[in-house]
């Protein structure tokens, strides 16, 4: 590893300020409830939180349009109270990472306003602008809106033009090369964004569609030539900052390690829905009509017995052949972008997942509330957010008015009614999914050979899924099963670290339906 080596054994939490907790009573979430509930995190064992965007937007899709990456938006609070979360979590030992949305800006940003302008000037290359409202590329060319002649590049929606970071092979006369100087004054303002929250004392950044900065190259294209402009970008980008600051994390939002990693020096990457073989353990959902998308097939994580975890076991052995030493992969629970991991399945089935996701070799990353089993909700959407809002609602901490989430009246987003999944609740039930994730962190946080570091061997993928983690001194068996239907297995116990819904009778271990057993081997 380059840097930051904390991140090994380090459980992160990723926050969605606007739902998190209202500070200051006007229905929505903020920087202040976020500080307010530092003692919850540091009691469930969280060590570094991620926050998604919290500058200045018009929310046309959900802070994911930055019209002001220097200014903290009003909803949220002030830069005071930014650099007070950031103080407060660290006297509780908690570290704090910040979303960098680098790959666009809202159309309302003042870069973009001035680059609009027919006269050159400063800002006319910080976007991607054809030569001619005639132009055409990829159907991505928004076009007749501004003086310019010429349309611009969006990324998403047309309210978020793309920022220029030049093309792999350009073919146009207004596309640039990836390493051309006229380039250099944009790369030199991100950077000046980064140094402005790192001197602030924030200790990393998620980067926001990092795999899709340079235009004419597909993320997931691993070969010897593909990703070389991106991986010529990150490298300049992290080459400076590496040598300005320590101890930073910087994390990938691109699905694809062998390039996030590998290639262009990203500390960890995700492995989310749009990882098929990780698609193939707890994202393959039954088909609830509303969201028929989500009919692909029967996964490992379901209670009908018929999938596999071989794919996926393969599938990281092989990353880890490319990555090892140099960075690590996350499977998180969920994210502001994902159908809830809960949604359709019972409350054992989800703490065996938690089984999975807290011991197999990866960084552990929780997205709020799914501690809690809080599961979709398929019927808002708001900022743009459309399916994605339902995994977006408030926390829910009480049983109480709004569930605890805002004295206001009303909240942003509406809270789910179902009473049992709140913080409340769940404290008082030492079998809750809660007070389970809280027992699994503690024992990742006790035996360093869970850590993202050390070694793993998968030796079944059926039911039951066994696999081994050892550092060369302890080694721990983790036993999942999933399915209803119960099996045996011959076992070796030195101590029994958790279980669920399993017996150890002498050496034979049985799992019984949504079971698992975490087992030490050594003394």
């Amino acid at each position: 590893m380059k840097n930051a080596n904390w991140i090994k054994s380090a459980i992160f939490y990723q926050i969605y300020p606007v739902s998190f907790f209202d500070g200051n009573g006007d229905g929505i979430g903020d920087l202040k409830g976020i500080t307010a509930k530092v003692g919850y995190l540091k009691d469930l064992g969280i060590d570094a939180v991620w926050l998604n965007p919290v500058y200045k937007s018009p929310f046309k899709d959900a802070g994911y349009d930055v019209s002001d990456y220097l200014a903290i938006d009003k909803r949220f609070g002030t830069m005071e109270d930014l650099k007070n979360l950031i103080e407060v979590f660290h006297e509780n030992g908690i570290k704090v990472v910040l979303d960098m949305v680098f790959g666009h800006t809202s159309n309302k940003h003042k870069w973009f306003i001035k680059s609009t302008s027919k006269k050159r000037n400063k800002y006319s290359d910080y976007y991607i602008w054809s030569d001619s409202n005639f132009d055409e590329y990829n159907g991505k060319l928004i076009k007749g809106l501004y003086y310019r002649d010429g349309g611009y590049l969006m990324n998403y929606y047309a309210s978020q033009p793309a920022l220029n970071y030049g093309f792999h092979a350009p073919d146009k006369p207004w596309q640039l090369k990836y390493d051309d100087a006229r380039l250099d004054p944009l790369r030199e303002e991100l950077l000046n964004i980064m140094r402005f929250y790192l001197d602030m004392g924030v200790d990393g950044f998620r980067f926001d569609l990092a795999g899709h900065m340079v235009k004419g190259e597909v993320w997931d294209d691993v070969s010897e030539n593909g990703n070389t402009g991106n991986a010529w970008f990150w490298n300049k980008i992290f080459g400076t900052l590496r040598k300005e600051y320590k101890n930073k994390v910087y994390i990938a939002e691109w699905v694809c390690p062998k390039n996030s990693i590998a290639k262009c020096g990203f500390d960890f990457d995700f492995l989310t829905h749009d990882t098929p073989a990780y698609n193939e353990l707890v994202r393959n959902e039954k088909n609830t009509n509303l969201v028929p998308e989500l009919e692909l097939g029967d996964n490992y994580f379901s209670e009908n017995g018929k999938g596999t975890m071989k794919n996926f076991a393969d599938y990281v052995d092989d990353l880890y052949k490319a990555i090892d030493g140099k960075g690590y992969i996350s499977s998180p629970s969920g994210s502001h972008d994902e159908i809830r991991i809960g949604t359709f399945k019972s409350d054992d089935l989800l703490k065996t997942i938690f089984a999975f996701l807290l011991t197999y070799k990866n960084i552990a990353f929780i997205y709020y509330g799914d501690e809690i089993g809080i599961r979709h909700n398929f019927n808002v959407s708001r900022d743009g957010g459309s399916i994605r809002t339902g995994t977006r609602t408030p926390m829910q901490w009480t049983n109480g008015k709004n569930r605890g989430f805002s004295q206001h009246r009303g909240t942003y987003l509406p809270t789910n009614k179902d009473k049992n999944c709140s913080v409340e609740s769940q404290l008082k039930d030492e079998n809750s999914i809660l007070n389970t994730v809280k027992k699994l962190i503690k024992i990742r946080k006790k035996y360093p050979c869970l850590n993202a570091e050390c070694n793993q061997r998968f030796l079944e993928t059926g039911y039951p899924a066994v696999y081994e983690r050892s550092d060369g001194k302890t080694t721990i068996r983790v036993y999942l099963n999933p399915s209803n239907k119960p099996v045996e297995r011959k076992c070796e116990v030195n101590e029994i670290l958790l279980t669920q819904n399993a017996e150890i009778n002498g050496n034979t271990l049985l799992l019984k339906a949504q079971s698992f057993a975490i087992i030490k081997l050594n003394a």
